[in-house]
């Protein structure tokens, strides 16, 4: 196995986590409703997945003993878990937010059509 590929799936879960919540307010705003109320979890679930990741490649350098790699790059991925996880975290609540506003407009809406 190729376990470089495991820093690459962490990166692309990492930024789909990211990207989910912002696509799906924007197919709200369209009048579609997309991924349906499962974006969040979805985006947090991708998040836990990428950190996943980087700890199976951090248990693979502890079974093939190379502690200097180890040691040269737990201190960033500690820094770059915690800002992904975060991060993933204000994003999702932000557009909840805004998913919340669009669906009182949309309830105002319906209710001056009636």
């Amino acid at each position: 196995m190729d376990y470089g590929m495991l820093n690459l799936g962490s990166i692309v879960l990492g930024l789909a986590g990211w990207i989910l919540p912002i696509l799906h307010v924007s197919q709200l705003s369209k009048k579609r409703r997309g991924l349906g109320r499962y974006a969040h979890i979805l985006s947090m679930g991708a998040c836990c997945l990428a950190i996943w990741l980087q700890i199976c490649y951090d248990e693979h350098l502890v079974n093939i003993e190379d502690w200097s790699a180890l040691m040269d790059t737990i201190g960033a991925v500690r820094k770059v878990s915690i800002f992904l996880l975060v991060t993933t975290f204000l994003i999702n609540l932000f557009m909840a937010y805004v998913e919340s506003i669009l669906d009182k407009e949309d309830r105002e809406n319906q209710d001056l059509t009636i």
